[in-house]
């Protein structure tokens, strides 16, 4: 049986990757805007709606059927609704919110207008940058996954990468403004927090918890995930942008941004393929042992007879 209707793919780690950066990036930008009035980055702001657009494209691939992708905004007691809803407010809140630096479109100094959409930004970029984790939290099938450890593990990548991307931006254009100058410190936090809460988040795993949660905790620790988790994620992706931001320097702090961001992105890609490990239902293995692979000779001889 295909492995598609089993388990998410590669598709669907990068929405969460994008999703959860550019949110952050509008909830920073947010943020800013509602408590000194500055405008962190149009470009970074216009990026972080796009990242959530293209997040959310993927989404609508993934889950296929992209010509009814509407339908996911049609149930309001689904998870999938509320967050489809949270992405779209999003990125028109930033599309608005970053054109309103720019003197081409009507709204351009309209401060009251701006207020307005920073708190939209922050509600929703906070909502979007959590819904990852808080949706895969709730698979209590997938052993990994559930639980709302999760959640705080998805929202702070999302807080490191975005903080991250505006980070690049800043060093790539040398036009960073006045603020930027806390990021490193709060970049370094966020390491130092992101690496506390995953070595945490795998010791409840594998202590006191389910037999299932201990050898899916076995494949971070020693198995085919130990070494990109360890070398990519772990060290550089949290612990070198950690000891990098520390350092008072444009170059240090720029690879510290660039490292954190593809620690983003290997730590979801693990975190969504960790849920092939799951737990069975009574006879699900049984049921599933005895269905036709496809290439059965009693298959072969009804497909010749028909041929």
């Amino acid at each position: 049986m295909s492995q598609k209707h089993e388990t998410w793919g590669w598709m669907l780690a990068v929405d969460f990757f994008f999703a959860g950066m550019g949110a952050a990036m509008l909830l920073f930008a947010g943020i800013a805007e509602l408590l000194t009035g500055s405008n962190l980055s149009t470009v970074g702001i216009l990026a972080g709606a796009v990242f959530i657009a293209m997040g959310a494209g993927l989404l609508v691939l993934e889950l296929g059927r992209p010509f009814q992708a509407l339908r996911v905004f049609m149930n309001p007691k689904a998870i999938l609704t509320f967050g489809a809803w949270n992405m779209s407010i999003a990125i028109v809140a930033g599309l608005f919110l970053g054109t309103s630096w720019l003197e081409a479109f009507p709204w351009f100094g309209l401060v009251g207008f701006r207020k307005i959409l920073a708190i939209v930004c922050i509600f929703t970029g906070f909502v979007v940058a959590a819904y990852p984790g808080a949706l895969l939290a709730r698979h209590k099938a997938r052993p990994f996954w559930n639980g709302p450890g999760m959640m705080v593990l998805f929202l702070t990548s999302s807080l490191l990468t975005g903080l991250s991307a505006y980070v690049v931006v800043g060093w790539l254009s040398g036009a960073a403004p006045v603020i930027y100058s806390a990021f490193p410190a709060i970049g370094a936090g966020l390491c130092a927090f992101q690496l506390v809460i995953w070595i945490g988040y795998l010791w409840i795993k594998s202590s006191g918890t389910t037999e299932r949660e201990v050898a899916a905790v076995k494949r971070w620790t020693s198995g085919n995930f130990a070494n990109p988790f360890r070398i990519g994620f772990m060290f550089l992706g949290t612990v070198v942008p950690l000891v990098l931001f520390l350092i008072p320097n444009g170059f240090s702090t720029g690879v510290a941004g660039i490292l954190a961001i593809l620690g983003g992105v290997i730590m979801r890609n693990l975190v969504v393929y960790a849920g092939q490990d799951r737990t069975w239902l009574p006879g699900e293995e049984k049921y599933r042992s005895r269905l036709p692979h496809g290439d059965e000779a009693f298959l072969q001889k009804v497909w010749t007879k028909q041929i």
